[in-house]
């Protein structure tokens, strides 16, 4: 009798609604689970069609008594959306695959940041250095909570994205709710077309080799192989892995560095979706490289390849993972062409996970070592000295090597007059910039010091977390590499 009933309720709607109710049925009801018993199955099925019922009843109020003429695609579209919306944040419908296609193979203009949804929160994972959002201020954990004066409350990620992006030149507003800050801070910043290197590399410290991966793409893996060759011809005592602030990229380039490392043979990661057939497990291939002793440095900004990098280095024990806990984001998403042949939905059909069984989608990468970079407002007060005069004057001054003096200032006898007058001049910087209210420890205001001098080591060996790292490096040579 139930089904009767719905069933004429459906047979009385308008075509366009029942064209409508047809489809979000067609949808939910491929979504109900095969497997259980048959009463469960069809009870669940009746669920389905008493919401269906309640569905059809509003359509039909819509259509009869609304003040607007609804627009019958918009409908359908607002229906689905809010449908994937309850799934998760990365499942989306997709209008257009054609245009979806071309957009995510060209280049694009846009903000040079990587966002996520954290906590129902539209959030940045990673602002990339020396791209609009970060030299507007924008950092890692803000939460974005208007796109040109909209609310992002109800936004998915995609439209969140599809509004920050746009031409070369134009700007975009953007309201951002920031930690510790009692007011919403709101930048307009300028659209560029953003270019990233996928990999950076030095030798630091004590002959030390340091590999910076922003981004895994398909070229990542060849540029760490070009680090190695010249890392082993340079003898180096071991390495520095900064995955910081790196929003993840291609699995298979994951894989492929992790490989690098690891033994062949070994687990990188395995990926777990519905049912108990559905895991696939992604081992290292190729042959041993050299064993150089490790540090793997994480943070917020680390997400997806990233984190997949560093669970696998900690699982297996074979370095040592310090910074801070990373951001949590591993699932698989996959596209599925529609019947009508022009769109396509995306959904989330597993998650990845560590070769020890850590969900990193739920739990992220929780470091060996945890050390704190800066604190928020030494990072709000480094934003302030971008440019800063009186940090150039400083430099113009002392010389371009700076730091080296300054490190050969502070360790000099007490009667070295000029270094007792470097150390001097030192103080009454930072006695200016207190006046100015820029309140910075030491090795803060050395790091930006840094940013602005011409020798590119400066930055990485004022980095409180590289200089860490460099210091457990040492002691891992001392007891010798366990691996």
């Amino acid at each position: 009798m139930k089904l009767l009933t719905i069933n004429s309720q459906l047979n009385a709607l308008p075509k366009f609604c029942f064209y409508i109710l047809m489809s979000v049925f067609l949808i939910c009801f491929s979504l109900q689970p095969t497997s259980g018993s048959e009463d469960t199955a069809e009870k669940s099925d009746d669920k389905v069609l008493e919401h269906l019922a309640l569905f059809s009843e509003i359509l039909g109020h819509i259509k009869d008594y609304h003040l607007e003429t609804p627009d019958n695609q918009e409908i359908i579209a607002g229906a689905i959306n809010g449908m994937l919306r309850k799934l998760d944040p990365y499942s989306q419908f997709i209008p257009d695959y054609l245009a979806f296609q071309t957009e995510n193979q060209g280049k694009y203009a846009g903000l040079g940041m990587t966002i996520g949804i954290r906590e129902d929160m539209l959030t940045v994972i990673t602002p990339f250095k020396n791209n609009p959002a970060a030299l507007a201020g924008v950092l890692s954990g803000d939460i974005i909570s208007h796109i040109e004066d909209e609310s992002t409350a109800t936004m998915s990620l995609s439209d969140a994205v599809d509004r920050l992006r746009g031409e070369p030149g134009t700007s975009v507003s953007i309201t951002i709710i920031r930690k510790n800050e009692s007011r919403p801070i709101e930048l307009t910043i300028t659209r560029n077309v953003i270019r990233i290197p996928s990999v950076e590399q030095n030798i630091i410290g004590d002959n030390i080799g340091y590999i910076k991966i922003n981004q895994f793409l398909n070229t990542t893996a060849d540029d760490v192989d070009n680090a190695f060759d010249t890392f082993k011809a340079e003898n180096v005592r071991g390495i520095i892995l900064d995955l910081r602030f790196n929003p993840g990229g291609l699995l298979s380039s994951a894989v492929d560095i992790a490989s690098d490392f690891l033994t062949p043979g070994q687990l990188v990661v395995y990926s777990q979706g519905k049912g108990p057939g559905s895991r696939e497990n992604f081992e290292v291939e190729g042959t041993k490289r050299e064993n150089f002793s490790l540090i793997v440095l994480v943070n917020g900004g680390s997400a997806s390849a990233s984190e997949i990098v560093a669970g696998a280095v900690k699982d297996h024990k074979r370095g040592l993972v310090m910074g801070e806990k990373t951001f949590g984001k591993a699932s698989v998403q996959r596209v599925f062409r529609l019947s009508n042949g022009k769109s396509a939905v995306k959904l989330t059909v597993a998650s990845y996970y560590t070769p020890s069984g850590g969900d990193i989608e739920k739990i992220g990468i929780i470091p060996d070592v945890e050390i704190e970079w800066f604190s928020r407002s030494e990072q709000q007060m480094h934003l302030k000295l971008r440019n800063h005069e009186q940090l150039k004057t400083f430099i113009d001054e002392n010389g371009d090597d700076v730091l080296n003096k300054l490190f050969d200032a502070e360790h000099a006898a007490s009667d070295d007059e000029q270094a007792a007058r470097l150390r001097r001049n030192y103080q009454r910087l930072s006695d200016a910039l207190t006046e100015e209210q820029i309140v910075l420890s030491d090795r803060g205001l050395k790091y930006a010091l840094a940013q602005i001098t011409e020798t590119p080591q400066d930055e990485l060996e004022h980095d409180p977390q590289i200089v860490a790292a460099m210091d457990q490096l040492k002691v891992l040579e001392l007891f010798g590499n366990q691996n």
